[in-house]
């Protein structure tokens, strides 16, 4: 009857052992893995697609026959060749190609009819267990021509996405790493970087619709008043700015955004 007992025991033991080590698997482990996965693959489909690796230049003519004088039979200038049109033909969401020297960002941008979809959704389209893609909020004009354009991306383990964003929570970081590039369909477009901001999601670093001069400006104050620190003045920013605003979050509070601010120029 003691053996039983003991054997029983040991049964049940066992059974809880195997249950949490299951539950461990499936809570921690797995989805790890899979992010490790998804992850992996996407950077392999984003290097085979990036725009150096397409042998294209953001000013490269196309090949064309062409006469001594540089002019085609037609007597057309050389046509530039789409630095994204690689990428394109993988997803025709896409609207940029955005890089920042010194941390992991080197990643196409995309834009849905909504800010959900690349939450959830790579860069081919399909559902990556929420590693997600950068994406341009869908209020922007998608060839960043607006007056501001928000980008987002998740903030995951081991720099994934938009991690390396929160590198710049040190003003040392940017002041060593204040430029990046955007790439678009006409070329390559610098990007100088001058704030971070750590704030809420509803802060109004995030409105993207302006009608006025007055809500511009209104919204150049209050970007300014809210950043961590900024290594330009707002009297240095050009008439006509185009901002980039790289968001993501940093946790330091409930719905905390770090949000990375530069200029296109």
């Amino acid at each position: 009857m003691k053996r039983a007992l003991i054997a029983a025991a040991a049964a049940v033991l066992i059974a809880a052992g195997c249950y949490c080590g299951y539950r461990y698997y499936q809570a921690d482990i797995l989805p790890e893995k899979q992010l490790d996965e998804a992850n992996e693959k996407q950077l392999r489909l984003f290097q085979s697609v990036r725009p150096e690796s397409s042998g294209l230049s953001a000013t490269a003519p196309t090949v064309q026959e062409t006469r001594p004088d540089g002019d085609d039979p037609a007597g057309n200038a050389p046509a530039e060749a789409d630095p994204l049109e690689a990428a394109e033909a993988v997803n025709s969401g896409i609207v940029g190609w955005l890089t920042v020297p010194g941390t992991h960002i080197d990643y196409a941008v995309c834009q849905a009819e909504d800010n959900d979809f690349y939450l959830h959704n790579g860069f081919d389209g399909r559902y990556n267990y929420d590693l997600g893609c950068p994406f341009l909020d869908y209020r922007c004009e998608p060839d960043f021509s607006g007056f501001n354009s928000i980008v987002y991306a998740h903030h995951l383990k081991r720099q994934r996405m938009f991690a390396d964003i929160a590198l710049f929570k040190d003003e040392s970081f940017l002041r060593a790493h204040p430029t990046g590039s955007l790439t678009l369909h006409d070329g390559v477009h610098p990007i100088r970087f001058f704030a971070y901001l750590n704030v809420p999601s509803t802060a109004p670093a995030y409105r993207a619709v302006f009608v006025t001069e007055g809500e511009r400006q209104e919204y150049l104050d209050e970007l300014f008043d809210a950043a961590a620190y900024s290594i330009m003045d707002a009297a240095a920013l050009p008439d006509d700015p185009h901002l980039i605003l790289l968001s993501t979050c940093t946790y330091e509070f409930d719905q905390a955004r770090g949000v990375l601010v530069g200029l296109i120029e």
